[in-house]
């Protein structure tokens, strides 16, 4: 609908004018397009990862010790690549947790699938104890024939979780969250080595030292308790990382600390350049999903009741944009450019929030109902194509009662909704508008990030009609 005629909705108030505005927003409601069954199914996974240049999605697929690979053009699964060594799987023994894999992926050079895995462990005894047989590590895969081609390991005693790329400089950020190894480590994607010594995020590594705003009386260190998803941001020149709490040791004790965002150098040495507190008071209570967005913007995705945009300039606190209220309980988000949106994965709700991005501020459309536990969305920028794994309605947790229906399909306990499926959803008719200025989380065949510099307009049928005259 053109802003003029909206405007004359909001003067008149008309009942067809308001039947228009809710045909328009009806049109713009995404609902399933398609489901792609995972052979094997589908119980335990983590994240997903789209370029849409070489039409390709993959995800990180526990059930199978796999990563999945999906064409987007014909929404088939093509392959189920496994490593060599294999991927650690679910591994939980006695509830142990941050130890299977694997965990974050992501595909650099349109050629290779980088992905984080847990050590190999040991445990044995009551209470049990862990002992490290092989580290964590990278595992990089062929996208074209499957084959292992490296492994890097990271010296971790618990899985390597989310990681992200700055392309032109060819480095990946990979992170270990867990508090026993509490770092990040920096990898050259042209030597396949680690750049340097891994950084600690526990308050000793004097680079990168947490520090809060305000900051709380008495405090001597601030260590992150977590650490979640990470963006390279072209505009900036920086990484940008979620830390979805801290811990506050001061002269008194420890106390728990807010959420934060720490915006990280791109060259070494490297270091935090800004601290960005998340106060409670916005309804985050810990940034998790992260993704760029146009103009400055950054779309956080939290727990808690909401999940704000921020001022990728912010200093200190965070700056909002927009608050982001009743979208929280979120972990992976999504910039697509394809149609100018932000997708927050809120698992716990079972829910995919939807935030137009082309409003200022940016405006939330209508939720979709997806399935508990779908914690991962990924887009295809160029068909408008939103990926969202489910899992089986076996897992405890996801059903109030057993054999519900998912985005898979209807209830039953032996159908396509029990053994779990990538739920592909698009709009009838949405904007497909690429956000003017808009750095797109991709790259060219030079390795350089690919900026849209593509003017957005209205689609309803006046303006279309005006665009024919001309």
């Amino acid at each position: 609908m053109s802003k003029a005629k909206l405007l004359a909705c909001l003067v008149g108030a008309s009942v067809s004018c308001l039947l228009a505005v809710a045909a328009r927003s009806a049109e713009e409601t995404y609902a399933v397009k398609t489901i792609i069954p995972v052979p094997g199914g589908l119980t335990s996974f983590d994240i997903a990862f789209v370029d849409a240049n070489i039409n390709t999605f993959v995800l990180a697929d526990r059930t199978n010790k796999s990563i999945d690979v999906v064409n987007t053009a014909t929404n088939t699964l093509t392959h189920q690549y496994t490593a060599s060594p294999a991927f650690r799987g679910v591994f939980n023994p006695g509830g142990l947790a941050n130890a299977s894999g694997p965990n974050g992926a992501i595909i650099v050079d349109q050629r290779e699938i980088w992905a984080t895995d847990a050590p190999v462990l040991n445990c044995s005894g009551t209470p049990q104890v862990c002992t490290v047989v092989t580290p964590s590590s990278i595992k990089v895969i062929d996208l074209a024939t499957g084959a292992t081609t490296h492994v890097i390991p990271n010296g971790g005693a618990r899985r390597a979780d989310e990681l992200c790329e700055d392309v032109k400089h060819e480095i990946v950020l990979s992170a270990n969250d867990d508090p026993i190894d509490n770092f990040l480590t920096f990898i050259n994607t042209e030597t396949y080595s680690v750049i340097g010594t891994n950084h600690k995020l526990d308050g000793s590594d004097p680079n990168f030292k947490i520090t809060l705003t305000p900051t709380p009386p008495g405090t001597i260190s601030v260590a992150a308790n977590g650490i979640e998803q990470c963006k390279f941001n072209p505009r900036t020149g920086s990484y940008y990382l979620a830390i979805p709490e801290t811990t506050v040791t001061t002269t008194t004790g420890t106390v728990a600390g807010p959420g934060v965002v720490l915006r990280i150098s791109r060259r070494a040495p490297f270091h935090i350049e800004q601290t960005i507190t998340i106060p409670t008071s916005t309804g985050c209570t810990g940034p998790q999903g992260l993704a760029i967005g146009p103009r400055h913007e950054i779309q956080l995705g939290c727990g808690g009741t909401a999940s704000p945009i921020i001022d990728e300039r912010s200093s200190g606190t965070a700056t909002i944009i927009a608050p982001g209220a009743g979208e929280g309980g979120a972990d992976e988000v999504w910039y697509n450019p394809g149609d100018n949106s932000y997708f927050i994965a809120r698992s716990g709700a079972g829910k995919l929030g939807v935030v137009d991005a082309g409003t200022s501020p940016p405006q939330a459309d209508a939720d979709v109902t997806t399935t508990i536990g779908s914690h991962v969305v990924a887009a295809d920028m160029k068909r408008n194509q939103i990926y969202v794994p489910v899992r089986a309605n076996t897992v405890a947790g996801t059903c109030t009662t057993a054999g519900c229906a998912t985005l898979c399909g209807p209830a039953s306990t032996t159908g396509p909704a029990s053994q779990g499926c990538i739920a592909v959803l698009t709009a009838p008719n949405d904007d497909k508008c690429l956000a003017q200025g808009m750095p797109v989380l991709d790259h060219d065949d030079g390795d350089d990030p690919v900026f849209m510099r593509t003017r957005c307009r209205d689609h309803d049928d006046d303006d279309h009609d005006r665009e024919a005259r001309r």
